[in-house]
């Protein structure tokens, strides 16, 4: 009787109501509701200084997909000594902007999803929201995929005869029954270290990225000392000349900006933790420098195993499975699951975590939207049929970044050229304050938006379907999305807002936080102080209260 009525309470949607914190600056009832995870960090909170940057990106460039990135380029007609720019120059683009996304988080203390109102609208914000969290879902998905071929290489080189595992399965299902154990043996082991606050990760990042620049060196060393040298990719040429060579070297430079589309959108719920916005500015020649790095590592590695086996491995967990050390595969293994755990949580995990909390704050925090993430983007996505689902999906993920990087550049142009910095963080919490603009939307922003879609859509499609979606020279417009669809936005919103200023979501000032408990406090303290004069010049009394009776934690 008990157990049915325990049953009964978890059932009701009381039970999951996340208790409101006294910081809440959001209305008690109605849509833009809060939790202590969507108020702005707490003082206490703010830790994060440039060298724990550092770790992360160093802990985020290390791992499997970095180490495959220069494949796709190569495949392209181009050099090695091409394609490394390539990528430098793309991953310093796209980390200018990740900067200057960042350095908001960390002048407010606020999430993405809080600081998309300001430009968006306190529901227009909604768009970016969805978009990253349905991006971040299935990429979680893929990672924990990833994450689950370097454990089937762990069970195998403790079983080896869990490689000839009959399988139970159908096949329908896409996945073996060895394939099927080994992730969700990858599924149990990630899920613990979901849970860990985004503040304290930062012992996690340092870790990861040691563990996996030892791992990466003694394969690097390995694959060169047994090779006899580099191998033969760095004697190849480019094959590919004229305007198409160019047009490769665009696309490539394209890519390494869209893969970090995501992050870019989202660094802010890692930078709002940061001490002081000059903490981030290390970020726009650590991305370049870690990225580049590791993607010459991985060319070099599997330049170096063409020699052993005689075809290009760009999969680092392919090269460890045909080891005859079943001890070194298992701890190289072991160093690439941590490192496919460190990359799953800081680009995917907390973003859909922060965003769940957006959308449903009554109900859940980032714990809640992390277990949450856990099932959505590592079960109901089935992410081991998407990899085997062909391009098509593929391209179409690798082309989202059309989509997320107009977000980018409208919260970028609304903060630092439209808003000049000012903005009242309070009132990011208000149904009814100035971020409301039209019924809750910035028409503007959306504007913006549709407009960079038209001329990059065609070649989105086209390559979902080269075969039968045939667009002549817009073929090569698309080699340039992310570009285009940036600085086209940019303008387009900087133009609308000159135009068509919206008067009512402008301050004269900054006005932060714990700058308006400040002046909360002392507003109440002068109404105090008013009080008790009244009440003295008229003989009457009246009980003292304690001025700063009301505790805001920031």
């Amino acid at each position: 009787m008990e157990a049915v009525i325990g049953l009964r309470r978890v059932l009701r949607p009381s039970f999951w109501v996340i208790k409101r914190e006294p910081s809440s600056w959001a209305p008690l009832g109605g849509l833009l509701q809060s939790n202590i995870d969507l108020d702005p960090s707490l003082a206490r909170d703010r830790i994060w200084r440039s060298w724990m940057f550092l770790f992360y990106w160093a802990s985020d460039s290390v791992n499997v997909g970095t180490m495959q990135q220069a494949s796709s380029m190569i495949a392209l007609g181009l050099s090695y000594r091409e394609v490394i720019p390539c990528i430098f120059i793309g991953n310093l683009i796209v980390a200018s902007a990740l900067t200057a996304n960042a350095t908001i988080g960390a002048i407010l203390h606020v999430p993405f999803s809080i600081i998309c109102r300001a430009s968006f609208g306190v529901y227009g914000a909604w768009f970016p929201i969805v978009s990253r969290l349905i991006l971040g879902l299935i990429y979680f998905g893929i990672n924990t995929q990833i994450l689950s071929s370097c454990v089937d290489v762990m069970l195998s080189s403790i079983w080896p005869s869990f490689r000839t595992l009959p399988n139970h399965l159908p096949s329908h299902i896409g996945i073996t029954t060895s394939g099927m154990i080994a992730y969700a043996v990858a599924w149990i082991v990630q899920l613990p270290f979901l849970i860990i606050p985004p503040v304290r990760m930062r012992y996690l990042f340092v870790i990861k990225s040691s563990v996996m620049t030892i791992a990466t060196f003694v394969m690097l060393g390995w694959s060169v000392n047994r090779a006899g040298g580099g191998g033969p990719i760095f004697s190849q040429r480019a094959t590919l000349t004229g305007a198409e060579r160019a047009w490769a070297w665009m696309y490539c430079i394209n890519a390494a900006m869209s893969s970090k589309t995501t992050i870019a959108a989202s660094i802010s719920d890692f930078s709002r933790y940061s001490r002081s916005p000059r903490d981030q500015y290390w970020q726009v020649i650590l991305i370049p420098c870690c990225y580049t790095l590791w993607s010459t590592f991985g060319i070099i590695i599997t330049s170096a195993c063409h020699v052993l086996y005689g075809e290009y491995i760009w999969d680092p967990t392919r090269i460890i499975a045909r080891w005859d050390s079943r001890a070194g595969a298992f701890f190289m293994a072991l160093a690439f699951a941590a490192g496919t755990i460190g990359t799953n949580i800081s680009i995917n995990s907390v973003a859909v975590s922060n965003d769940f909390t957006a959308l449903l704050p009554r109900y859940l925090n980032i714990k809640r939207g992390a277990l949450l993430c856990a099932l959505l983007g590592g079960w109901a996505c089935v992410p081991w049929n998407i990899q085997k689902s062909g391009t098509v999906l593929l391209n179409f993920l690798s082309g989202y970044a059309i989509f997320l990087a107009p977000a980018v550049s409208v919260m970028i142009c609304d903060f630092f050229l439209v808003k000049h910095q000012k903005i009242v963080v309070p009132e990011l919490y208000q149904p009814y304050g100035r971020y409301r603009y039209c019924n809750g939307v910035n028409w503007r922003a959306f504007v913006a938006v549709v407009i960079s879609l038209p001329i990059n859509l065609p070649g989105l499609m086209h390559i979902m379907s080269p075969k039968t979606i045939h667009i002549g020279p817009l073929e090569y417009v698309y080699k340039a999305s992310w570009l285009i669809a940036f600085f086209m936005t940019f303008a387009t919103y900087y133009v609308l807002n000159h135009v068509f200023p919206a008067t009512s979501a402008m301050s004269n000032r900054q006005l932060l936080a714990e700058e308006a408990l400040e002046e909360e406090t002392k507003a109440e303290i002068i109404s105090l102080e008013s009080r008790e004069n009244t009440a003295t010049s008229t003989n009457l009394s009246i009980p003292k209260a304690d001025p700063i009776e009301k505790v805001f934690r920031i």
